[in-house]
């Protein structure tokens, strides 16, 4: 095999109170990244799309390049060309660097016939984390290959379990075009001691969304993610207008809403039987907008996994 394309889609992380173990593959946006063997000798990085011009192509700081040089330190010596072709905003909190380094894992896997499993894949590719966010976090990029609902329930060592995508069950999101941050910055103001007591509430609420996930109940996601009460107060204050936009989210009829990864996008859950999708996402950018922070609104559903979408 000389070449590999392979599309890997937006995730959502945290949803609320599951910081860095709750991950939810979305039909929102998706990157493509293309892989060629080369004659000659080391890692070619071309970068286009949405916000091609933040990504750097050096390897050791891509997403991408770093997966690839971890499979090239386990599967041999090859020259490896890759183009990245962005769909998912950077810095927007929709795993953009994840689908990077997802794709190019399940790309790889098949390029070099490694045969690796999907928890091998995820534990290669949350390493390519690292030159986004400065750790090798696995949540979105386990949600952007194994697609559906997962849980990270443990990181030493790795262990991921995965649900299919929910049914009957919509997000409405935000996403502002003019606020820049980084993964980094966003990590760096978290608490790094807490209360147990807020411990026990993270964990009721962790539990909701996980029985909601599962039982595709869009009421338990939602009483889950209204209630992280160690991440989102922090990471809010980021954000001006994140509180109005919540509020517009519940009041226009979503049952949940909260910062999609680190954000700045904001993700409401809705019952699509009972609350337009549409009118919540409308509400939540007149909302945003308000604020003299202009966004655009979609209306998305769980989806599969990254996909091979050729191989030559």
């Amino acid at each position: 095999m000389e070449k590999v394309i392979v599309q890997a889609p937006a995730t959502t992380s945290n949803l609320g109170p599951g910081f860095d173990i709750h991950g939810l593959a979305l039909d929102l946006m998706y990157d493509i990244v293309e892989i060629v063997k080369t004659n000659g000798k080391g890692i070619q990085i071309e970068v286009e799309g949405v916000g091609a011009n933040r990504i750097s192509t050096i390897p050791k700081y891509n997403t991408a390049g770093r997966v690839a040089l971890e499979f090239l330190k386990r599967y041999g010596k090859y020259g490896l060309k890759i183009k990245i072709i962005k769909g998912i905003p950077p810095g927007s909190g929709l795993g953009s660097s994840a689908a990077s380094a997802a794709a190019t894992s399940v790309g790889l896997n098949a390029l070099f016939q490694a045969k690796l499993n999907n928890l091998d894949l995820t534990e290669i590719a949350s390493k390519g984390e690292v030159a986004s966010a400065g750790v090798a976090h696995a949540d979105q990029v386990a949600a952007s290959i194994y697609g559906g609902f997962i849980i990270v329930y443990s990181y030493k060592p790795l262990s991921v379990i995965a649900f299919p995508p929910p049914r009957n069950v919509e997000f409405a999101l935000v996403v502002p075009q003019n606020i820049e941050k980084t993964t980094k910055q966003a990590r760096a103001i978290l608490p790094k001691k807490v209360a147990l007591s807020n411990v026990i509430n993270n964990l009721g609420a962790c539990s909701l969304v996980t029985a909601g996930m599962i039982l595709s109940n869009p009421e338990l996601i939602g009483l889950g993610m209204n209630n992280d009460c160690i991440i989102e107060p922090v990471r809010s204050s980021l954000y001006p207008g994140f509180m109005k936009v919540k509020a517009a989210a519940i009041n226009s009829g979503a049952l949940g809403a909260t910062l999609s990864g680190a954000g700045p996008t904001i993700i409401a859950v809705v019952n699509p039987f009972k609350t337009s999708a549409q009118e919540v996402s409308k509400a939540m950018k007149e909302a945003y907008e308000s604020e003299g922070i202009m966004c655009k609104s979609y209306v998305c559903h769980a989806t599969t996994g990254a996909k091979i979408i050729n191989l030559t």
